[in-house]
């Protein structure tokens, strides 16, 4: 059976950068697993008149948010790696003993190589090498990620467990965000505002040359909109996922990119297929 590991830094990544494509592949009986970093110990808490109360177990209510929104994108499959959400750069969660971010470059690699080598996915996401948006943990993604793609099928530097055996995905991307896009909900948000000109150019996102790979998710829509309301604590009332009308929303997250970085199999980077070519 066609196998894929996507690999996220916390709850809602799942769903905000490929819930549609997580969908889109569940529904066709692929296996699919997602395997998250951290479990968001140090995200905003929204919609909890409680919110003091229910930090110190915000993890747990986290992982559950996500187990939800995978059960409403059809993925029954999902694994924590077991470090804790390092929070944004300078702050002190950065520090914290069991931080993505302050891991150990080889431990962690070597985790994640034991989950693939477990579900012998052909392809595998990770994030670009900006994480999207600069946060640590997203920056780790892509290093650990993109490390694991390469060390699951290499016995010097990660040697196999028990019954494990040595396993080479077919196929590696990196998930991302089109800058472009951001470009275009940047001049909406300023139109909307009666501002003119030009808005200042976005600080994250690809670079439209550098994108590979594009995924029209939009029979998907409603399933990953549902998903990413599942991750209640993240979004709050008057946040965008709540409000902003269906041609605005459609048009941020109907479609999905990615960066094809490796293939064993040749084929057309752009085929919107991540499987194409591999059975």
């Amino acid at each position: 059976m066609l196998g894929r590991l996507a690999f996220h830094a916390h709850p809602d990544d799942e769903s905000i950068s490929m819930g549609g494509t997580l969908a889109d592949y569940a529904s066709r009986g692929v296996s699919v697993t997602v395997v998250t970093a951290t479990r968001g110990e140090a995200g905003e808490i929204h919609n909890r008149p409680d919110a003091d109360e229910v930090r110190p177990v915000l993890g747990d209510i986290r992982e559950a948010e996500e187990r939800a929104a995978c059960r409403v994108l059809g993925v029954d499959d999902v694994e924590f790696l077991g470090y804790r959400d390092s929070g944004m750069m300078g702050t002190p969660e950065n520090h914290h003993a069991d931080s993505f971010w302050g891991a150990d470059f080889m431990e962690a690699v070597g985790r994640l190589v034991r989950v693939i080598r477990a579900r012998r996915p052909l392809v595998v996401t990770a994030y670009d090498p900006f994480g999207g948006y600069g946060h640590p943990d997203h920056v780790q993604v892509h290093r650990v990620g993109t490390a694991a793609f390469f060390g699951s099928p290499d016995v010097g530097r990660f040697p196999v467990e028990g019954d494990e055996e040595p396993w080479q995905p077919a196929r590696l991307y990196w998930a991302t965000w089109s800058r472009e896009r951001l470009r275009r909900i940047r001049r909406e948000a300023s139109a909307d505002r009666g501002v003119d000109g030009e808005p200042e150019e976005p600080g994250s996102g690809t670079l439209p040359e550098h994108i590979t790979t594009r995924r029209d998710v939009s029979r998907f829509m409603d399933r990953k909109h549902a998903a990413l309301l599942t991750h209640d604590t993240q979004f709050a009332e008057d946040s965008w996922i709540r409000t902003m009308s269906e041609e605005r929303l459609r048009g941020f997250l109907a479609e999905e990119v990615f960066v094809r970085v490796f293939s064993k199999v040749p084929g057309d980077p752009s085929d919107a297929d991540l499987f194409a070519g591999l059975g």
